[in-house]
Order: C-alpha cells, then sequence, then structure tokens
C-alpha cells in the first residue's frame, strides 16, 4: 500500500471514529432556545418561552414581557418542542393568488374581449394567473412567515448543558 493510500485510509477512520462519538452525544437544550412545553400540569399550557435552565427537578421557562422565570416541574411536561426556524405561507397564498390572477385575466379577456383577437384571452389569462402566483408567493414569504415547532424528546430536559 502507497504512502498516498495509508493516509486516505488513515484519514477515513479518524472521521468515521469521530463521527461515531459526536452521534453518541446526548442532545441538549441550550439556554435562550425557544421552546413549547404542555402537560396537564403546566400553566397556561402550551407554554412558550426561552429555556432558562433547571434547578433540580424543575425547569425554568423564560416568558416574553416576564421579570422572571416561571418554574415549571419537571414530571408536569408530558410534550416538548423546538422552534427550529420559521415557515413560510408563500405557497397558501400562492394558492390563493393564482386563483385571483385567474379571475382577474378571465375578466380583463372577457372585458376586452371585443378588442382581442382570437386565441389571445387564454395568454391573458396564463398572464394573469403567473402575475397573482409570483405576487401571492411573495405576500405569502414576507407576510405570513410562521414558527416552526418540531418535536423533541423529553429527555433533552434531562441532560445538563454540553459547554464547549
Amino acid at each position: 500500500m502507497t504512502p498516498c493510500k495509508l493516509g486516505l485510509v488513515l484519514a477515513v477512520l479518524a472521521a468515521a471514529t469521530a463521527g461515531g462519538a459526536q452521534a453518541q452525544r446526548e442532545p441538549s437544550l441550550q439556554v435562550g432556545a425557544p421552546v413549547r412545553v404542555s402537560g396537564l400540569d403546566v400553566p397556561g399550557s402550551p407554554l412558550t418561552g426561552m429555556y432558562a435552565g433547571r434547578v433540580g427537578d424543575t425547569v425554568l421557562i423564560g416568558i416574553p414581557g416576564g421579570s422572571e422565570a416561571l418554574r415549571v416541574p419537571r414530571r408536569a411536561i408530558t410534550h416538548l418542542e423546538v422552534q427550529m426556524g420559521r415557515r413560510s405561507g408563500a405557497a397558501r397564498v400562492s394558492i390563493v393568488g393564482m386563483l385571483a390572477g385567474i379571475t382577474a385575466g378571465g375578466a380583463v379577456a372577457f372585458a376586452i374581449r371585443s378588442r382581442i383577437e382570437t386565441g389571445q384571452g387564454a395568454g391573458i389569462i396564463v398572464a394573469g394567473s403567473a402575475v397573482g402566483i409570483m405576487a401571492g408567493g411573495l405576500l405569502g414569504h414576507v407576510l405570513f412567515r410562521a414558527a416552526r415547532w418540531v418535536a423533541a424528546p423529553l429527555e433533552m430536559l434531562d441532560v445538563e448543558e454540553q459547554r464547549p
């Protein structure tokens, strides 16, 4: 085996070993992570706020506008969700925009039907649809964004925060 091939094999083995060690590490919540917890004894369930840590068997959730973190017993929490970015409403509003564009294009084609040549009416409807899709997608992406919540294992509340 040449030195180059031997080095490549060693690099692959080292990467595989490091990847396996990283995969075995328990996931943990970072302080400040947006969370949503729910349960029968959780006040205001589902409770949305920032993970502020834990003290013994109590989870601390920072509430927007609150002066201090709300204390929730760990045993009371039955569901945990973590915010993973934001979800766009572009697809839903694009469909509404497309329908509005088809309607507007059809209305324009009907209104000027005496001045257009045969076959141009379909083009006007398609153009109206395309403009509606683009306008609806842009409006949906800018105006109708919502938090994307992902279910997380409850064990994340039990693991101490990992510091680098």
